[in-house]
């Protein structure tokens, strides 16, 4: 299993390492630049993107029909890139804290702006919605990737994602507003873990899907 999580990290070291970089700072350039928090909290969608890009490259250099002669089981290639992806996510939630923090300070101690100055709730809500949606968006595109292979699986993309910033309007508009600050963050909590089930499900499924697909 280590051997798997290292190939991952390989990847994503070697032949990803320069595009990380580069987003991540001129999300953060732009963010800070403009004091806006938006561009920080796509980062969430943008590094798990880049983890699930790995699929791509098994694909190309035929890498399932290779490790299906290693002493692994479907079940634990399957997980390691489910748990790569998550990782994807916490690390991109990460790095959108990160700017944030200096935005609060860049607006509090250089450019006075209390008008951009984020308060944690307002980062724990929008960060748990951006994290259920980026959660959904990869528990429907992993089993699709693995069912009918990465390059038509892109064609899910966009309808995808507005199928899922559709539904994350619509809860925004049927939340109540008088539903105080604590009560919206447990419900978006809640979702959250609704989401994150969803996502135990989806590796169930993708799962069953790698076992019956030839390679």
């Amino acid at each position: 299993m280590k051997g798997l999580f290292a190939k991952e990290l390989a990847i994503l070291t070697t032949s990803l390492k320069r595009n990380v970089l580069f987003v991540a700072l001129f999300y953060g350039f732009i963010s800070v630049a403009s004091r806006l928090p938006y561009m920080a909290y796509a980062l969430a969608f943008v590094f798990t993107l880049i983890c699930l890009s790995t699929i791509s490259f098994d694909e190309n250099s035929h890498w399932d029909t290779y490790v299906r002669t290693m002493p692994v089981t479907p079940a634990q290639i399957i997980g390691c890139k489910y748990l790569c992806t998550l990782g994807g996510l916490v690390l991109g939630m990460l790095a959108a804290t990160g700017i944030i923090a200096i935005i609060n300070l860049v607006c509090t101690v250089w450019v006075f702006d209390p008008g951009a100055i984020s308060f944690p709730a307002d980062v724990a809500a929008t960060l748990l919605v951006c994290g259920g949606m980026v959660l959904l968006f990869a528990a429907l595109l992993l089993p699709l990737s693995y069912k009918f292979n990465s390059v038509n699986a892109r064609s899910w993309l966009f309808l995808l994602i507005a199928g899922i910033v559709g539904l994350g309007g619509l809860l925004i508009a049927i939340l109540p507003d008088n539903t105080d600050e604590a009560s919206a963050l447990l419900m978006l909590a809640a979702l959250f873990a609704v989401m994150l089930l969803v996502y135990g499900i989806s590796y169930r499924v993708c799962v069953r899907i790698y076992e019956k697909k030839e390679y």
